[in-house]
């Protein structure tokens, strides 16, 4: 049986196409590259031009369709995101508002803040001779917020921006590092204490908890000096901030003359020809060897300069 007309006519257009196709791979298989982009770019957009980079993409726009620059435009972030940290007062979470609130449909509180407070939370002051004045005044959400705060303690902001509040910044030149670092409560509890200065312990001991090392030698010492043996170490410096190196609380010469008098420095015959030289030139002023706190250099010929007249 004899295929009809019309399935000739198909069998032909087919075999047209497919030599057409052969042919044209065979010329761009056989070309240079230049003519394979030319051959190409007939059937294709966005050819690359030989030797030019590929797989880029030349432009992009924004919403109101004007191009971006591709080396500023900002990338993605992909990072599955993290609901924040929510901490609530356990009341509020509950919705037991009449807990503090003379009702749930009123702000006022059903006693003074200090009696709804400490009607859960233990009077932590009560027996401690120095209080904080916020909590001396019953005034609890001067620090704390009383339903929520994505801080921990419920805090109204971070710990130094918060006392900062109330407290004079410290803008002297040299700071100690936990002021600097806003750590209020690297050294002072924030609501009573047994100590001055709401301090978690004494002076000396307190310092010693970061300048161990210190303490270390200081123990070694066969001579100390009364203020370091004793602890008393705001005598010399200034536990915030200070202009002067060591956050003294004066220049070295005038720090030293706070307990010593002058005239009978001056009286001492070695120091007739000091010259220029401070006290902390030829002494420690913490320990040392030395019956009198001499350094090991100063006990050389002096070399300093004559003192102007």
């Amino acid at each position: 049986m004899k295929p009809t007309r019309s399935k000739r006519r198909h069998h032909q257009v087919t075999a047209g196409v497919i030599v057409l196709l052969l042919t044209t791979l065979a010329l761009v298989v056989g070309c240079s590259t230049p003519t394979k982009q030319k051959w190409l770019s007939r059937f294709f957009d966005g050819v690359p031009v030989p030797g030019g980079p590929t797989n880029q993409v030349t432009v992009q726009y924004d919403e109101s369709g004007k191009p971006l620059d591709l080396k500023e435009a900002p990338k993605i972030d992909l990072t599955p995101k993290v609901a924040p940290v929510f901490y609530r007062h356990p009341p509020y979470e509950d919705k037991q508002c009449s807990e503090c609130h003379k009702s749930k449909y009123s702000p006022e509180l059903k006693a003074p803040q200090k009696d709804v407070c400490f009607a859960c939370h233990d009077d932590f002051a009560a027996k401690l001779k120095f209080k904080h004045q916020p909590v001396e005044n019953g005034e609890c959400n001067a620090c704390h917020d009383p339903h929520g705060s994505p801080l921990p303690k419920m805090l109204t902001k971070l710990d130094g921006a918060l006392c900062s509040e109330c407290h004079d910044s410290f803008a002297k030149k040299n700071k100690h590092q936990p002021v600097e670092n806003g750590e209020c409560l690297s050294c002072h509890k924030p609501h009573a204490s047994e100590f001055a200065k709401l301090l978690l312990k004494p002076d000396g001991k307190l310092c010693f908890e970061c300048h161990d090392e210190f303490q270390k030698n200081l123990e070694k010492a066969a001579f100390k000096h009364d203020p370091a043996a004793n602890g008393d170490c705001r005598s010399c410096h200034d536990p915030h901030h200070s202009d002067e190196k060591g956050l003294l609380i004066k220049s070295p010469q005038k720090v030293c003359f706070e307990c010593h008098e002058e005239k009978d420095i001056a009286a001492i015959k070695g120091h007739a020809d000091v010259g220029l030289k401070t006290c902390v030139d030829c002494h420690d002023p913490h320990f040392g060897k030395d019956k009198f706190l001499l350094k090991i250099e100063s006990l050389k010929p002096s070399t300093a300069p004559a003192v102007p007249k």
